[in-house]
């Protein structure tokens, strides 16, 4: 599709930029809002410009998830333009969830994957940070359209399909548009995107089991043109797809005699045995692969004290 154009966005952590799509007609549609901020809205109106157009000249905005790179300049397009704003329903009902019910989810899920009570609080005072900055952001009063998994909608001159696809974040989904796929961070051509999901959420544990559906759904489908939130633009949708599983098998595999050597372990041990240097996204990974081993009957786990204890099976 020739006339979907990029705008692209500086982004202070790897890979240092997202984009967003500007589909042209009589109601212009963006998909994805860019990063936050004065920066954001400057990168933002100045790609319009180049391209003719102004902020309020958008009526459609698709967003395919709630990580602030991706919804951060929502709220100042509403204001600018009020375009009809269309996400999934649970990226809504995510953005209104109860702050002191996630923390205590993700204080019991910390302690089951075997952090230290300064680790938790940290972990949940992140978590809490995350939903109030992508509100700030994205406030959920702005969704017009909730969308439901496989529903087809048209936004302007334009006819999607709702693709859910969960594992990077839980809410994620791809906009398919005829032979073009809206892909967000699910099919990224240089890299796999972390298996995030809801950090430690209820949830923390279905990361890659999620992560495989999500690629179940988008397996077997025919897009001749892939526009990523990172990395080019790219053709080979099947090649990447596959590629993308198979670094989810690696991670798995990995995990797994990771395990092998240690067992019985928290997922606290095993990250720090599997990884040279922990982060949050690969202490995220371990925990899901342990959770995907367990649902495939690869593994088992026993509970002591709120502290997960893994055992291959």
């Amino acid at each position: 599709m020739t006339d979907v154009h990029r705008i692209e966005f500086e982004i202070d952590w790897p890979p240092w930029h997202v984009a967003a799509y500007l589909l042209p007609g009589d109601e212009p549609v963006l998909v994805d809002a860019g990063a936050p901020g004065d920066r954001g809205w400057g990168e933002l109106t100045d790609g319009l410009e180049d391209l003719g157009y102004q902020p309020a000249d958008i009526d459609h905005v698709l967003v395919t998830h709630p990580h602030t790179d991706h919804d951060g300049l929502v709220g100042r397009l509403v204001e600018a333009a009020d375009p009809r704003i269309y996400t999934p329903r649970s990226v809504q009902e995510r953005l209104r969830m109860d702050t002191s019910r996630l923390a205590e989810r993700v204080e019991r899920n910390a302690r089951a994957a075997g952090l230290d009570d300064e680790t938790v609080g940290t972990y949940v005072e992140q978590a809490i940070d995350s939903v109030e900055r992508n509100r700030e952001f994205f406030p959920p009063a702005c969704v017009d359209v909730p969308l439901e998994p496989g529903q087809v909608f048209e936004a302007g001159d334009w006819t999607f399909e709702t693709v859910h696809t969960p594992g990077h974040q839980r809410d994620h989904a791809c906009f398919a548009a005829e032979t073009a796929l809206f892909a967000g961070d699910q099919v990224i051509e240089p890299f796999r995107a972390a298996a995030l999901n809801v950090g430690l959420d209820d949830g923390v544990f279905d990361a890659v089991s999620e992560f495989y559906e999500g690629y179940r759904r988008l397996r077997g489908r025919s897009f001749e043109t892939v526009y990523p939130g990172h990395g080019p633009v790219f053709e080979d949708f099947e090649g990447v797809v596959e590629r993308s599983v198979a670094d989810l098998d690696t991670l798995v595999s990995e995990t797994a005699e990771t395990l092998a050597d240690l067992e019985p372990a928290t997922p606290l041990d095993v990250e720090d045995a599997r990884t040279e240097e922990r982060y949050d996204y690969t202490f995220f990974e371990t925990v899901g692969a342990l959770g995907y081993l367990t649902d495939r009957g690869r593994a088992t786990f026993r509970v002591d004290e709120g502290v997960r204890y893994y055992e291959l099976a």
